[in-house]
């Protein structure tokens, strides 16, 4: 970890390059750890001590909360206190309809447009998906799995060749991990699901098929969640 004894702490703003690239250190540093659970849903965060943690000054810290609270994942109170975002069972239910919508939009077109390489790169990070599985168990495979997993969609995505998309979907792929603990099923049932509905997907894309993409990608994301209750718009 960056060495912090000697951490600035004043507020006053940098200039230029200096600035954007310590706004992005913050930034990075601080969705990081709430990705990965070290920042824990509902946790406040203090822009005094997210700033001598990464070894900058506040002011860096306080744009990237704000670029973070913009993305969803942390909430500004009054006064720009904040704190990590919590998401209930419809948040999540929520997310999962829409990434359906989208990605299978994507899977669509990249029915048309997925390269030989890109097909290739999605069998390769299936089959390490799969031996991982295999290897520790579906108990100690959740970090690997949801790292490759991403890859996997996040592959898909590009392949669509639709930069909005694309961006829409990264903050989307990368959510906090106590958000997971909504699953509907085991996990260990989810696994080996995920596995034979990325294998379907994966045949539609190399038939090109378009029409078989999209179904097999919103399936695929629909399967996941059980929603806390009907949806009135009935999507």
């Amino acid at each position: 970890m960056t060495d912090t004894r000697n951490a600035p702490d004043d507020t006053g703003p940098t200039r230029g390059a200096d600035a954007s690239g310590a706004v992005e250190t913050a930034y990075r540093y601080i969705r990081n750890a709430i990705i990965s659970g070290d920042l824990k849903s509902g946790e406040t965060l203090q822009e005094a001590k997210l700033a001598k943690a990464i070894g900058l000054s506040r002011t860096p810290v306080r744009e990237a909360l704000s670029r973070l609270n913009n993305e969803g994942l942390v909430v500004l109170e009054r006064y720009r206190r904040g704190q990590v975002a919590s998401f209930s069972l419809a948040d999540v239910a929520e997310i999962f309809r829409l990434r359906a919508k989208l990605e299978a939009h994507g899977a669509r077109r990249a029915a048309l447009r997925i390269t030989p390489e890109q097909i290739a790169h999605l069998e390769a990070v299936e089959a390490e998906m799969e031996a991982h599985f295999d290897e520790v168990g579906w108990h100690r495979h959740l970090a690997r799995f949801d790292e490759l997993n991403n890859e996997f969609h996040a592959t898909i995505a590009r392949a669509a060749d639709s930069p909005r998309l694309e961006r829409i979907l990264a903050a989307s792929l990368e959510l906090p991990a106590s958000i997971f603990n909504t699953y509907a099923e085991p996990v260990d049932q989810r696994t080996q699901r995920t596995h034979r509905q990325h294998h379907e997907i994966l045949s539609a894309l190399r038939m090109r098929n378009p029409d078989w993409a999209e179904a097999a990608m919103a399936a695929h994301l629909f399967s996941i969640l059980v929603d806390p209750a009907p949806d009135p718009e009935g999507w």
